[in-house]
């Protein structure tokens, strides 16, 4: 059997293949379920902006219509059919099991688990945990939605943050020592 290549600074200090690949993939499916958030928040803002303000009974279900023709684009670049089920924002972020932000997540925490500390770990559990509790009902509304995008951009910034914490710091590194933080 051929060992796995590595990059080693010392025999016990290595970082193989399967690492270095579980971080790659934790950062994309971390960016990704941004850029899903990012774009759904930015749709529900252009349609929030473009309501005013007090509406009335009839309106809220016209926003969710206007809401929905939105989203549109954003499910097709991901390739999420939203025809069936009428609430788009809930597809996006929670329900489709491929592209869905919280499906991304659940992929970030996977390869996390590979090669990250507990307090990424838990980060992330807890970027998951909070996504999960959504209600599907708040996200046929504008307001409802900016407010779980927003919820999942703090989630992302303190997952990022944790990232930095644990495997940065605050100070400037040698690749050295960066790398040396990757292999504990």
């Amino acid at each position: 059997m051929v060992e796995p290549r590595s990059l080693a600074m010392a025999p016990d200090t290595w970082l193989t293949d399967s690492r270095v690949y579980s971080l790659i993939w934790l950062g994309r499916w971390l960016e990704r379920a941004e850029g899903i958030s990012r774009a759904v928040n930015s749709a529900a803002r252009a349609v929030a902006a473009n309501n005013g303000a007090g509406n009335g009974a009839g309106e809220v279900e016209m926003d969710s219509t206007k809401l929905a023709e939105a989203l549109l684009p954003v499910a097709n670049v991901l390739g999420i059919s939203v025809a069936e089920s009428g609430e788009p924002a809930a597809e996006i972020l929670l329900r489709n099991r491929l592209s869905s932000a919280l499906h991304c997540l659940s992929n970030a925490r996977l390869n996390a688990t590979q090669v990250a500390p507990v307090e990424l770990i838990r980060a992330i559990s807890e970027a998951i945990m909070e996504l999960q509790e959504v209600d599907a009902a708040t996200l046929t509304s504008p307001e409802g939605v900016v407010n779980v995008t927003d919820g999942i951009a703090a989630n992302v910034a303190n997952i990022y943050e944790a990232i930095e914490d644990r495997w940065f710091g605050r100070e400037s590194l040698t690749e050295e020592e960066v790398f040396h933080r990757f292999v504990q």
